[in-house]
Order: C-alpha cells, then structure tokens, then sequence
C-alpha cells in the first residue's frame, strides 16, 4: 500500500428511479487536509481511499485539522441515511468523525472489524449506535469527514433516501487494469503497456495516462517504454471515462539487468546438528538466456551442484551458504544467506504481554511456542500487565495447548486506568486450562520466584505490553534485575511511542524503566507491513490461536501487523540476517522524557529482509502444531 501522489479528482454519480435517490461519491473525491492521506489499493473503487496518517488520533472531540469535505446537491427534499465503504482492522481503529452541513459532529464508531472492503451506516456511537438518518432540504449540501482513530480507512459514501437500500460491491466507477508484454523487463529492453482491460460501469474509458515511475510519462490505451535503468519502480495506470469517472492502478515493477538472477530457499529455516537441509535454487531465473550450472558452497568446506541438494552441519553455528550459477550466456550470478543451526541449548525468556485488545500478542506467544519446539528458547513464565479478567486463563489455554500448561503466569493486581476490552479473550479462555485470574500469583511474585532459580545473567524478557510489571520489578528488586536479566527487549516505538509506553498513565512507569533498567534495553518498532494470521484458518478448531484470531477480526481470518512477533524473533534468534542494531540518537517518551542510544546500554533494531520474508517466517512458526497434540 503506497501513498497517493494523485488526488483524482471524480464525479459524483447519481443514480433516480421512481423518487429513490441514490448519490456516489469517492473518498478521494473532497477537499482533503493533512494528515489525512489519500493511498493506493487495487481493491478499492477508483483505487483509491483515504487514511490518516498513523499515530493521529482523537477519541475525545473532532480534531480542527484532517477534515475532508464533500459538497452535493439533493434534488428532492426528504430523509437520507449515509454508507460508507470501510474498513477496520480492530476493534481499537474502528471510526471516524462526520457530521452533515453545521449539524454536530458525530462519533462514527464500533465499525466493523475485518480485513475487506464492506458497507457500514454511519451510525452515532455516543447514542447506542443509532443508524442517523438526516432531514435534508433541496439544495446544496455539505458532508465533512475527518479522523478519530487510525487505521481505519473509507473508500467511497453513498447517500440514499432509501431507507431499505443496503449496497453492495464495489458501487459503481471505473477500474483500471494493466497488461505488460513481461513480468521481468530488462534494461533497455522495449515493454508494451496495455490498459485496455479497463473498464467504468458507466460509460467508455476514453483516457489512459501512464507514469512509469523514473520521471516519464505517456498517453493511450497502449503504449511501450524503455527503461534504461535497472531498479524498483513504481508504474501508475489513471484512466477516465466519458461521465468523468476514473480509477488509477500502481504496480511495483522490477527492472533486471541481463544478467542472471540468483535466488534460493532453505528448509528447515533453523536446523539443528545433523538434520538434513533441502536448498532450493529453482526461483532463480534469468531474463534474457537460460540457466546452465548451479554451484554450492555450504560455508563448512563442502560444496555441491544441482538446483536442489541437501546437507546437513556437523555443528551448530551461523554459516554462509553461497550460490552461483550460469547461464547459457556463460554470465554469473551469485547469492549469500546466512543459515543458522541451532545449538540445542534454549535461550531463557519471560514474556511479558498486555494480550487483550490487539491479538499479535496471542501470535507472539505461539511463536516462542514453536521456537521452544525446535529447542532454541524455554519459556520460564508469563507475566500479564493487562488487568482483564479472562487474560490469565486464555495465556494459560495457550500454553496448554501446546503442552506447557505448568508454566507460571503472574498477573498485574493493582488497578489500570481505562483498561482495554478484548473481543477475544473470553473465548480463548473457554479452552482447556486450570488457572485464572483468582487463583494466579502477582507478576512481581513470579518474577522474584522464578528469577531466583535461574543462573545469572541469563534471562531475556521480552516485553510486548506496557511496563508496569517491570517498573514493580525494578523498584523492589534491583539487585535481582542487576544480576539475573540478560537483555530487555521492548516493543515500543523509540519516538513518542503512541501505545505500549504511554496506554494507562503509565507514561512515568515507562520513564522509569528506561531511565534506570540496569542490563541493556533494545527496543523493537517494525511489523506494520508484515501481515500473519490468515494461515491460521487451516489449523485445528481446537486451536485457541486460531480461534484468538478468528474472534479477533469478527469470525474471520485476516493477517494482522506483527509487531510483537517481530520481537519475539530478535529476542529469540538474535540479529541473525533478520536486523541491525543502532545505538546512535536519542529516544523520547510523550510527557517530555528523552534517553540517549548507547551501544550495549540502549539500542533499537532496523530490519533488513523484505516483508515477505518475515511473513514466511512468522506464519510457519505461528502455524506450527504442538509436538503432541494435547
């Protein structure tokens, strides 16, 4: 999903038959202030929509700024209800604020949760969600839209004096399509453009307008380009139709050389001492030739040949693994990855969780389950600093499920300041286990207990949630946290982080920890583009990850940002070819408080591999079943 640099100016498409009135209009169709965005979506109508910018919200009031207007004209006198084409991805990014002419705002919330495209009526969330419903004059009229969480994005309205008209699809507009003479163009090589799939529901496509994304443009239903560097580029399609309607279409294209490109797998990801490794070359391809040699150094002195060979380590390290091949040309192309084989010898990690109102936390823990699985972590416990009365038992039907029910949960016991709702929690918690809220011990409990046992210097936490528990910790045993605790890892943002750090008034708890956590802090930022979840609707029923995620998004299965495991994977695995670490510049919390960087004090981590990778990655492990199925 990308930007907008185009603001497409559209048409509002009205629809009368019989008095019934019908009027289409694009989000992108209104006078737009920033933050709001407009951004690309093939799946939208016009391929368009708009989102606030992240990290802008106003749950209180409507903001002044991110108003986004929309005039209209009503034919006929009468009572219209307003749609809107949504989505909301949770149930904590679920509304917007609208208002019609100088009436007051209203609060547009409890949207539906989902991953794709749907209708919602515009409802009023401050008056049991009443369906509105506007007495509206013949005449010119004004709708004003603007944000009040983010993350929840409107593709199109519809306003309607049918008060049984319920839409559906896409509505009516223009699509653009593109066709391409290759799918892997090469520098200098000549590539026909076509745009003649497109289409509008209301009359011809009768303009095409091309950005190839290096600066040139061009005109036409079909036109050829030559690019004269290799490189990502992002090409756009804009076509109109006779009414004025239009819809615009970006495709991310990759320009090669002629050369060969080398590209190759691994299975298992992480293997242990022994076990045989498949590697696979066959996506490797070239663009102008045919592939003849393929040659493998495995890092360990061996070598081999052949698209598809296994090997397997005599011990545990990090090797690099080196493919070159030929083609038919006699050119070489060469890739490096970086395998790593596994010791055997588990890290030590406590995980510290808000599970409640975003479900990446439920994945997280499933992905510490499965590198458990594999030996590379033990789980000593869990600690919640959520305050929900179902969150303990559904951590612990987690850990059940994978055969680890005994493992200690401490729970925060104070109270929380507005503490978050979950869609989930309670029917996670109808999963087998034997332990809950009533009967779980504090968090500063299991932590002192467990802490004690382990040898020092050798306890990774990793903290997905808010810091209360560690601030407790930190205050009564200081010594303990010194001697014991490896490597905090937080999932925060460095700079005003908008959730973990200050949710709850605990902005100064966060300020403390930071501040005054003695072992080193890398604090981990990066998920929002990697989506994971929808795997998991091929996984058994009696699975209380799946069903965290089903109920989650509403009954359905959609990938969610993994923030938390992207965590889980630094603190488990380390750099590995997954991050860098950076120590450098300062950090900032929202009531003022700044830190400094400082390498083995206080870092956070940049990622190096594409979002698909981590995808693959994080969607295997989350997937994984236990070894015994309970």
């Amino acid at each position: 999903m990308l930007i907008s640099s185009t603001c497409i100016a559209q048409k509002i498409v009205e629809k009368e038959e019989n008095g019934i009135i019908n009027l289409w209009m694009e989000a992108e169709a209104g006078n737009i202030e920033s933050p709001m965005k407009v951004w690309y979506d093939k799946d939208a109508s016009g391929g368009q929509f708009i989102e606030v910018q992240s990290g802008n919200n106003n749950t209180e009031r409507a903001p002044k700024d991110g108003h986004i207007t929309y005039k209209f004209q009503i034919n006929k006198k009468g009572i219209y209800k307003i749609w809107g084409r949504v989505i909301a991805s949770m149930d904590d990014e679920d509304a917007f604020w609208i208002k019609m002419d100088d009436q007051k705002w209203i609060k547009w919330k409890d949207i539906s949760v989902g991953c794709c495209w749907h209708w919602d009526e515009v409802h009023d969330n401050d008056n049991n969600d009443k369906v509105m419903e506007f007495n509206l004059e013949k005449g010119l009229h004004t709708i004003t839209v603007t944000y009040l969480m983010d993350q929840t994005r409107l593709d199109k309205l519809l306003i309607t004096n049918n008060p049984n008209y319920i839409p559906s699809g896409i509505g009516p507009g223009a699509k653009a399509q593109i066709g391409m003479s290759s799918n892997t163009p090469i520098v200098q090589e000549k590539v026909f453009f076509d745009g003649s799939e497109s289409v509008s529901t209301e009359g011809e496509i009768v303009t095409y307008q091309w950005g190839f994304g290096d600066g040139s443009k061009a005109s036409g239903q079909s036109v050829n380009h030559t690019y004269k560097k290799a490189g990502n580029f992002n090409l756009e399609l804009i076509v109109t139709d006779n009414k004025g309607l239009t819809s615009a279409l970006t495709k991310n294209l990759k320009v090669f050389t002629d050369n060969p490109v080398a590209r190759f797998s691994n299975s298992p990801d992480r293997p242990k001492k022994g076990e045989s490794i498949g590697f696979d070359a066959t996506p490797s391809f070239d663009p102008n030739g045919e592939l003849k040699n393929y040659a493998w150094d495995f890092g360990d002195s061996s070598f081999g040949t052949g698209a598809k060979i296994n090997h397997s380590y005599s011990s545990p390290g990090e090797y690099s693994v080196k493919l070159s091949l030929t083609d038919s040309n006699g050119k070489i192309a060469k890739e490096t990855r970086l395998v790593t084989v596994v010791s055997g010898i588990p890290k030590k990690v406590i995980f510290e969780t808000d599970m409640c109102l975003d479900v990446d936390d439920v994945g997280a823990l499933a992905v510490i389950h499965a590198l458990a699985n594999n030996k590379e972590a033990e789980l000593l416990a869990v600690c919640y600093n959520e305050v929900h009365p179902f969150g303990a038992s559904a951590i612990d039907a987690i850990n059940t499920w994978y055969g680890r029910g005994d493992i200690p949960i401490g729970i925060y016991k104070q109270p929380l300041s507005q503490p978050d709702y979950s869609p989930y929690l309670e029917p996670v918690s109808k999963f087998p286990h034997d332990l809950d809220s009533k009967n779980a011990l504090s968090a500063l409990e299991v932590y002192q207990k467990v802490l004690e046992a382990q040898p020092d210097s050798s306890v990774t936490i990793i903290s997905v949630g808010f810091l209360n528990n560690l601030n407790d910790l930190l205050n009564t045993r200081p010594d303990l946290v010194a001697k014991k605790i490896k490597e905090l890892v937080i999932m925060g943002g460095i700079n005003n982080d908008g959730f973990n750090l200050p949710r709850h008034n605990l902005v100064s708890e966060a300020e403390n920890v930071i501040k005054n956590w003695p072992t080193p802090i890398v604090m981990s930022g990066s998920g929002h583009n990697i989506l994971t979840g929808q795997g998991l609707k091929d996984s058994s029923i009696e699975n209380p990850v799946r069903e965290g995620y089903y109920k989650f998004f509403h009954d359905n299965f959609c990938g969610r940002p993994s923030w938390d495991q992207v965590t889980v994977l630094y603190a488990v695995r380390g750099l590995s070819d997954y991050f860098s670490i950076n120590s450098t510049g300062t950090g900032s919390l929202n009531n003022g408080f700044k830190w400094n960087m400082k390498p083995g004090y206080r870092s956070f981590l940049d990622i190096l591999q594409p979002a698909e990778s981590y995808i693959q990655i994080i969607e295997d492990l989350m997937t994984k079943p236990p070894l015994k199925q309970p």
